[in-house]
């Protein structure tokens, strides 16, 4: 536990933003179409890249973006149904992995362009 003094010297916690409603639903039809859960369905990859583009869009940080698709999936039907927490955090990790790459793919196209 922190002391009082150690509390003192953290940041102030700042809120992250959540997904929009219409960005949720997006997310959750995506991910619903990943019946395997081998691996992400080009429906779900074309709802990340809108989730992604979005967030650009509204100068969100990758990590804002991040926490608010963890958050967006720990409560969402379409990944709590997993049996087990392996199975959830694999297929958790799978969507984290494919909104950074996409979330970056238009700088690194950029750099190579240079």
């Amino acid at each position: 536990m922190l002391s009082s003094q150690s509390k003192d010297l953290l940041p102030p916690r700042v809120p992250h933003p959540a997904l929009s409603p219409e960005a949720l639903k997006i997310l959750r039809e995506g991910l619903a179409t990943c019946r395997s859960k081998r691996g992400l369905t080009p429906e779900a990859n074309a709802a990340i890249v809108r989730l992604c583009e979005e967030a650009r869009h509204d100068g969100w940080t990758a990590e804002q973006l991040l926490m608010a698709v963890k958050d967006a999936c720990y409560t969402s039907p379409e990944i709590s149904h997993l049996t087990s927490t392996s199975e959830r955090d694999a297929f958790l990790a799978k969507i984290v992995s494919s909104c950074i790459k996409e979330y970056y793919k238009n700088n690194a196209e950029s750099a190579g362009t240079n």
